[in-house]
């Protein structure tokens, strides 16, 4: 016991003398240079993301630069006030505000990231890429390159919310894992020098980017992300032109994303895709002529005139004056459609069946397809050599009672355009409704459901 009272009177001692010799001051040092993010007084942009991101959200935005939220031994440009209320108008937008229609108003409430970082600039890899956005353990996503962002440009606005989409993804396989069936689909294509591989081979394996192929997990973000920034249309275009084994593995993968949404967090992963759409149509509203081949968008026009309401009248004319030639040499015509193939290939299909309806036909032509994506001028020229086989010969059996059509068809320029403000409707989706315009006569138009 005494020893070790000795010792505790050796410390107060110790102690004691320390006590004595302390001095006070004030450190000279500015904290507020040190770290931006210390607000004493908010501005307008602090203001607003309070009232658009924290208050509604709890989701806090950090854009005044702080070297500790960024990756050490990196070049980083800081982010121009200016640019933070634009990006973050789309993010709310484009990101936030199609979850709340597809999963409900407190979805990004509850499973969101509790901090956006920006960076002005990008940050560049040694492998030759760059890092767009990063997520950090489903807390903190970084965007970069907020300083060339222009939310006026649909590339620009698709490219910040791609990596948003991409991250987020992260996040709610964080909260509810995804099948690990998902990784067998494409085994053995997963490849961790992504950035040497073509865009080509990541088709033919079944995977919708080159950076796919860096994990299952990628994967699956990639993926999921891809869906909803492209569309149905485009998607469903770029699948058509890859090989039958790997079109085989991109619908599996889809439908892996589609069943996980459906399943972790009871969303229609179709209906959050159009909302994503929709919001994008915002930004740039689709223009059709642009949209239009394969591997670009809509890869068909299905017609039936005869019960399609406005065609135009020249056209319906036309059309009715071939059914009746048709009736008389015993067929019944149907309906038509363009499928639009490589190489400015467009093939004409005409649908009849025999006087009882018993059996069906098809009688197939091929024209060349000029289309100015810009202008939306097209023509349609009659290949002078035709493919053989049972379709192609059976055109050659109704052509001349499908003359008028025919030359509608071949004769003079069409502006491809939507036909919406006539026939009230969506645009830009599967099922929109697209029409051809002579451009010598307005009025004189086809129109059909556009398809993939």
């Amino acid at each position: 016991m005494k020893k070790i009272f000795n010792k505790g009177i050796v410390a107060m001692c110790a102690l004691t003398i320390l006590a004595s010799c302390k001095r006070e001051g004030t450190l000279n040092a500015n904290l507020d240079a040190i770290d931006q993010n210390i607000i004493t007084n908010k501005n307008s942009t602090d203001i607003w993301l309070d009232q658009n991101f924290l208050n509604p959200y709890n989701i806090e935005t950090k854009y005044r630069f702080d070297r500790f939220e960024l990756p050490s031994g990196k070049n980083i440009t800081p982010p121009l006030v200016d640019q933070v209320v634009p990006a973050m108008e789309m993010v709310r937008d484009v990101w936030i505000k199609p979850y709340e229609a597809a999963g409900g108003a407190d979805f990004i409430k509850r499973i969101a990231p509790r901090q956006f970082v920006l960076a002005g600039s990008a940050e560049y890899n040694s492998n030759g890429s760059i890092t767009l956005g990063t997520a950090e353990g489903g807390r903190k996503i970084v965007l970069y390159v907020i300083n060339s962002f222009d939310k006026t440009n649909i590339s620009s606005v698709k490219q910040m919310i791609q990596v948003i989409q991409h991250e987020y993804t992260h996040i709610l396989n964080q909260t509810v894992d995804f099948t690990t069936e998902y990784q067998t689909v494409s085994r053995g294509g997963y490849e961790a020098n992504w950035t040497q591989r073509p865009l080509s081979e990541a088709y033919s394996l079944g995977f919708i980017t080159q950076y796919a192929r860096v994990s299952p997990v990628e994967d699956f973000a990639e993926q999921s992300s891809n869906m909803l920034m492209m569309g149905r249309v485009q998607y469903n275009s770029i699948v058509a032109t890859v090989p039958a084994d790997a079109q085989v593995k991109l619908k599996k993968k889809e439908q892996y994303v589609v069943d996980y949404f459906k399943t972790a967090f009871n969303i229609d992963f179709y209906k959050l895709q159009k909302e994503v759409q929709l919001a994008l149509f915002k930004v740039s509203a689709p223009v059709f002529s642009r949209m239009i081949g394969l591997g670009v968008g809509y890869t068909t026009l299905y017609s039936n005139p005869s019960t399609d309401s406005n065609q135009s009248a020249e056209f319906l004319g036309l059309w009715n004056a071939a059914k009746t030639s048709m009736t008389a040499g015993g067929f019944v015509l149907k309906d038509f459609a363009m499928t639009f193939k490589a190489n400015n290939l467009m093939t004409l299909r005409y649908t009849f069946t025999n006087a009882a309806g018993t059996t069906t036909y098809f009688a197939d032509a091929d024209y060349n397809m000029a289309l100015n994506t810009t202008t939306g001028v097209t023509t349609f020229t009659l290949l002078t050599t035709q493919p053989t086989g049972t379709t192609y010969s059976n055109m050659g059996v109704i052509n001349a009672r499908m003359a008028g059509v025919n030359s509608y068809f071949s004769t003079g320029s069409f502006r491809a355009n939507w036909i919406n403000q006539i026939i009230p409707g969506e645009i830009g989706f599967l099922g929109s409704l697209g029409a051809f315009y002579k451009t010598t006569n307005a009025n004189s138009y086809f129109y059909g459901t556009m398809g993939n």
